[in-house]
């Protein structure tokens, strides 16, 4: 069997051959598609045994040409048959194949009323050499196609295959603020001449809808392009919005359903990572430590002249040491203020700034004591003083000038207004 065959039997439903490590034999296979998930109806020709506290099996094929691993979740089990959920199919080429395109199947990006019809070129430079590469979002399906046809498993393709994947995972997660939930790849198909070379599938727990009343471009189809189109323009990096803990704030930003305690520890820490990613000290951290160990011995001398017995003294001098950054740093207030004025957002940290810190301090209250009717703040109040300002600083850093929305409000806003 080659490997297009392989493939294109385990998704028409014909029955394929697999052994597993977990017995001996082989069992007779048919996977079901729906959507981007798959699922497995197997029947072995020995008894089946697998370690149920795993609730796992691991199928393999194997042959001159190929070989696959398939990850099972199994849902449904008896002694000489079991129907699972695929957690992970990974088929590659034993040869030395040549690569066209990759194709990406997305989660969560095809629904209404959003279309995606997207192209757009870019250039990555290996060792001096450029390389172009065109890509197309159209529906739910990303498609990079190489203008130099490269070998599977070359230093130049393995290189690019990656700066591939680091141009899907921007579009994804830029979508993903704009539909507040989590957008990812679930399958992964290296082609040429239309025949499969390699296929990574991934199961994903994407959810099919979102909350429009908390994401930022609700059912606003042309504020959903505007956006898109400005991400695709400007060549984000992968590694520039993990470090800026842009990846971060998005991520928590993906609305459960639920709004609880966990919903605003959530938004207070993406706001925190947003504003205090590079703490700054009030003075130099050597001067600090030389004015901290003067101190620390006139405190001692002076709590033993009041009879202070030592072990007490012990403690005090460690609490000066762990509470360093709180001596000699900021309040969280001062960060977030700090972050908003220097990304020319002034006007809303002058609107907004008292009731950010009022939220901050009462996920304080939460982490500590739990939640409280009688606060100053509703638990939404909270949430969406958080959310919005996280909103206007991801816009911001994207240099996005269109519009989008604020929770608790049906007028379109923009960046610009709040400068």
């Amino acid at each position: 069997m080659e490997l297009n065959d392989f493939y294109s039997n385990l998704f028409s439903g014909k029955p394929i051959e697999l052994n597993s490590n977990c017995y001996s034999g082989v069992s007779n296979c048919i996977f079901l598609v729906d959507g981007l998930s798959l699922s497995i109806s197997a029947t072995s020709q020995a008894p089946i045994t697998f370690d149920r506290k795993k609730a796992t099996i691991d199928l393999t094929f194997n042959s001159d040409a190929f070989q696959v691993n398939i990850v099972v979740s199994v849902t449904k089990f008896e002694l000489f048959k079991f129907e699972g959920d695929v957690k992970e199919v990974n088929i590659s080429s034993n040869k030395a194949v040549s690569v066209e395109k990759v194709v990406y199947g997305i989660a969560g990006v095809d629904s209404f009323p959003m279309r995606n019809n997207f192209t757009w070129d870019r250039s990555y430079k290996i060792d001096d050499i450029e390389y172009d590469v065109s890509y197309a979002f159209v529906n739910y399906r990303i498609e990079a196609r190489f203008s130099t046809q490269l070998v599977l498993g070359s230093k130049e393709c393995e290189v690019l295959l990656q700066f591939i994947e680091d141009e899907v995972f921007v579009i994804c997660l830029s979508y993903s603020l704009c539909r507040s939930t989590k957008v990812e790849w679930v399958e992964k198909k290296i082609t040429h001449s239309n025949s499969v070379s390699s296929y990574h599938y991934l199961s994903s727990n994407v959810p099919s809808k979102y909350s429009n009343k908390i994401n930022p471009m609700r059912s606003d189809t042309q504020a959903w392009e505007d956006f898109m189109r400005h991400v695709i323009s400007k060549s984000y990096k992968k590694k520039d919005l993990i470090d800026s803990q842009i990846f971060q704030a998005v991520s928590n930003l993906a609305w459960s359903g639920k709004l609880n305690e966990w919903t605003l520890i959530s938004h207070a820490a993406a706001l925190e990572g947003l504003c205090k990613h590079k703490t700054v000290s009030i003075i130099k951290d050597n001067t600090y430590k030389k004015v901290r160990d003067t101190a620390i011995s006139c405190l001692t001398s002076e709590l033993t002249k009041l009879g202070v017995d030592s072990e007490s003294i012990t403690r005090i001098r460690q609490n000066v040491y762990d509470n360093e950054r709180s001596i000699n740093g900021y309040p969280t207030k001062w960060y977030i203020e700090n972050k908003l004025i220097s990304n020319n957002l002034s006007q809303f940290s002058v609107q907004n700034l008292d009731n950010i810190n009022l939220a901050i301090q009462m996920r304080n209250k939460v982490v500590h004591e739990g939640w409280s009717s009688d606060w100053k703040l509703d638990i939404y109040d909270c949430v969406a003083i958080l959310r919005n300002t996280i909103y206007v600083l991801l816009f911001a850093y994207y240099g996005y000038d269109g519009n989008f929305y604020l929770v608790g409000s049906d007028e379109k806003t923009v960046v610009s207004k709040y400068a």
